[in-house]
């Protein structure tokens, strides 16, 4: 008897990981997918700049106030139930933005996928940390590289199908379609486990939230989501009209960027099991420093493209660990934790993408990336909170 349930729950937690890395998958794929939509939204819409620099700014705020609800459904509910109505969220904002015809309704769709991605980036964390709490070995990495690389598939699906006869809807389709299935997946495969709760007889005791470790942790994010966001902004307009390259290679540095992350995601959790989460943390950080700090010196366009790969690593590695070790602070209030660092994300976007741009008329987009290095470096004055 006691093996045939230590065998269903092996297959339930093998079903919860299988599906936290599709649910993972699916957010990278929609994200990339409705962020390279952008231009053709734009156009449709005859948006200036400013107008879509606000839209994206809304959908910043509504993603802040979606891992909030996360924070409300988990506690009450469950990760599960926050993970299954974020896509759906998601779902429906996607397939609203994409068949609106006026301006308005477009950009409540936009604020509804903001409310569904902020509420999924939270929950899926949560679900994913719990996961990895039972197996008792390091998988965040895994499931991370699973997003990064459906991003990169969902940007090269936009390219494929966005000179098509269907456009960019196609594609958009496509990823609204997947947030559907996987939302019914969600609800039925992830785990029903809500954080834990310490209860005498009737009352229940909830320790003091560890505000000092969740600043610590979500300025850790804020750093790494800052440079991730000014890199995705900013590189290949760096590369075409600083340092004058064609069209065809400055998206280079972006896609050098991302191989940088994807390659770290893949190899963290075998390297974890040899080597220590703070020693990675401080390894992989430098290695981010050397890269911002090459992408922002060099004139040569190779080695600038280097300088972003290797700024890569220090963001792949450095989400999935703050989020593992963030987790561990307390049993107790694990999802309520997850959910207040996770918003410092959404704020590291914002002044990644405003940052560099504000930077590149005084002093030019090279010293905006060495900035970019010294703000990493900052990181290492938290290393400490890695041995969690």
């Amino acid at each position: 008897m006691q093996q045939d349930i230590n065998t269903l729950q092996k297959q339930t937690l093998t079903q919860a990981k299988w599906t936290v890395a599709l649910g993972f998958a699916t957010q990278g794929l929609g994200y990339a997918t409705v962020m390279t939509a952008l231009p053709v939204i734009k156009s449709r819409f005859k948006l200036s700049d400013d107008q879509l620099s606000i839209i994206i700014l809304a959908v910043c705020i509504s993603a802040a106030c979606g891992s909030l609800l996360a924070d409300r459904l988990a506690v009450k509910f469950g990760s599960r139930i926050a993970i299954t109505l974020g896509f759906l969220f998601e779902a429906c904002g996607i397939f609203t933005a994409t068949f609106s015809h006026q301006l308005y309704i477009m950009v409540l769709g936009f604020v509804i996928y903001g409310l569904g991605l902020g509420c999924i980036d939270a929950a899926l964390n949560m679900q994913a940390v719990m996961i990895e709490q039972k197996l008792d070995r390091s998988i965040l990495g895994g499931f991370f590289a699973c997003y990064t690389a459906a991003a990169f598939s969902g940007a090269m699906l936009m390219s494929a199908t966005v000179s098509t006869t269907f456009g960019a809807t196609a594609a958009l389709i496509t990823a609204a379609t997947m947030t559907t299935v996987i939302a019914l997946l969600s609800s039925k495969y992830l785990l029903r486990i809500k954080q834990a709760i310490i209860t005498t007889n009737t009352t229940h005791i909830k320790t003091a939230l560890p505000t000092k470790a969740i600043f610590a942790y979500g300025m850790i994010i804020l750093i790494a989501f800052t440079v991730d966001s000014a890199i995705s902004t900013w590189s290949t307009i760096y590369l075409k009209d600083t340092l004058a390259s064609s069209a065809t290679l400055a998206p280079l540095g972006y896609a050098a960027y991302q191989m940088g992350i994807l390659l770290t995601r893949l190899s963290a959790d075998r390297i974890l099991r040899v080597k220590s989460a703070v020693s990675w943390a401080v390894t992989t950080t430098l290695i981010g420093v050397l890269g911002c700090l090459l992408a922002g010196i060099s004139q040569h366009l190779l080695w600038v493209i280097i300088g972003f790969a290797l700024s890569g690593v220090a963001v792949g590695a450095l989400v999935p660990l703050t989020f593992s070790a963030a987790g561990k602070l307390d049993p107790n209030r694990r999802d309520e934790i997850l959910a207040r660092v996770n918003i410092f994300n959404y704020g590291g976007a914002i002044l990644g993408a405003v940052l560099v741009g504000l930077l590149s008329s005084p002093i030019g987009y090279g010293p905006a990336f060495v900035m970019l290095g010294i703000g990493l470096l900052c990181i290492l004055f938290f290393k400490s909170y890695f041995k969690t």
